[in-house]
């Protein structure tokens, strides 16, 4: 019995460039196998999940070839959301005119416009309702005080759950000290104001598995675990250790960086746990794959958009594919054969 096919993609900011790389790969194994040069993941993955940068790629790779909603192509190749790290990191990591030390304790380091200009040229007025497949993004509405979970099959069935993709790209990103909260409308009017899903769910795979469960698919009607193939990607570990010593001298303001860091790693942590412990209990071990690959020479800070870092991130996402080459190529061979 052929399975549902789940992409998940973590939060990391800068570091996206690590997964981009390896879907990639992952793309271009899957237009080498099948003979067709115009293969996208989105023809080869039944669902994909993202939060934060993971949510930016999720658009990405979900937009519609045509503004008029052709969900029979993508706009994008795997290889042109590497670019897009490459070509405008730095515009999406702008910090503000002035922004000094004063500034990172009273406001958003960086400016939002560099971040919405690039959506805007990008991703257009594509509405979630348009996604090429089901999809799950990640935010916090910090006025209601819930998690959100934007959806495409709840977006086709309700205007007041649908939204247009490039706001929630920037709303799954609005990561706190690092850009100022999103405020966004749905289709019939709704507001929002939302913060980074990574605070809740940097790792959305199991928010995933559970939406899976209740939706309809082209070929499966709310799919069992069972039934699910479930490729996970992490934007690197981040293996920085703090001093007891250092730390215990820590207050509020020294702990606001470290905290947002430790919070995201360790729900990532938490999820990865339970979803494997989940499929070794169905006794499905290997119906789900995390990859977490290490970021080597990269910076763990996920706004260092530096030529630098980039290419060095760059070189962590080609370093595992290398080390990893018989895995990725088994996944492409799981993801051609249940297509």
């Amino acid at each position: 019995m052929k399975k549902l096919r789940i992409l998940t993609i973590d939060g990391g900011g800068i570091r996206g460039v690590i997964p981009a790389v390896i879907l990639n790969h992952i793309e271009e194994r899957l237009q080498a196998k099948t003979n067709n040069p115009h293969a996208t993941l989105a023809d080869y993955f039944d669902m994909i999940a993202g939060t934060s940068t993971g949510g930016i790629l999720t658009v990405l790779f979900l937009l519609p070839a045509t503004a008029k909603g052709d969900k029979k192509k993508s706009r994008y190749f795997a290889k042109e959301a590497i670019d897009l790290y490459k070509k405008h990191g730095k515009a999406i990591f702008k910090k503000k005119v002035n922004a000094g030390n004063l500034s990172k304790v009273l406001g958003a380091i960086y400016t939002e416009k560099g971040l919405e200009s690039i959506l805007k040229e990008k991703v257009g007025n594509v509405k979630l309702s348009e996604a090429r497949k089901p999809c799950l993004i990640t935010a916090y509405d910090i006025s209601s005080r819930h998690a959100v979970f934007f959806t495409s099959p709840d977006a086709v069935v309700s205007p007041h759950k649908d939204y247009y993709m490039r706001d929630i790209a920037r709303s799954t990103s609005a990561a706190p000290t690092y850009f100022q909260p999103a405020k966004i409308n749905s289709l019939s009017g709704k507001t929002a104001y939302l913060i980074d899903g990574g605070i809740f769910a940097n790792d959305p795979t199991m928010s995933t598995l559970v939406e899976a469960r209740k939706t309809t698919f082209a070929n499966f009607d709310k799919p069992n675990f069972e039934n699910m193939y479930v490729v996970s990607i992490g934007t690197g570990k981040v293996l920085k250790k703090y001093s007891y010593t250092t730390v215990k001298r820590w207050g509020l303001i020294r702990w606001i960086a470290p905290l947002i860091d430790m919070m995201m790693s360790s729900s990532a942590e938490v999820v990865s746990y339970q979803v494997q412990k989940l499929f070794d209990a169905i006794g499905c071990s290997s119906s789900y794959v995390r990859l977490e690959p290490d970021l080597c020479m990269a910076n763990t800070e996920m706004d260092d958009a530096s030529d630098k870092n980039i290419k060095n991130l760059e070189n962590a996402g080609l370093i595992f594919v290398d080390k990893n080459e018989d895995l990725l190529n088994e996944i492409v061979d799981e993801l051609i054969r249940n297509s």
